[in-house]
């Protein structure tokens, strides 16, 4: 499959020799209706590019359970000295 690409303005093709990739670019290309195969991989790459960097980020995800396991640990301890001030 031959994929035409642009750098610096000027026309690079792209070569996939694998028949397998041809055929999903084949099948995206219809599911999608895009108008060429061309059209299809870069819609198809765009769109898994979008959803990598919406993930979260590992360091995010440890500051969100850090705060989480705090606020909880603070929860449970008003509710023990609230117990004993009963």
């Amino acid at each position: 499959m031959d994929i035409p690409i642009y750098e610096n303005g000027y026309l690079m093709p792209l070569y996939i020799k694998d028949d397998t990739i041809d055929r999903l670019a084949r099948r995206y290309q219809a599911l999608t209706k895009a108008p060429t195969k061309t059209e299809a991989v870069r819609l198809a790459l765009q769109k898994a590019l979008d959803e990598e960097l919406t993930k979260p980020v590992l360091a995010d995800i440890a500051v969100t359970f850090c705060r989480n396991l705090k606020q909880k640990a603070a929860a449970k301890a008003g509710d023990e000295n609230m117990a004993g001030d009963a």
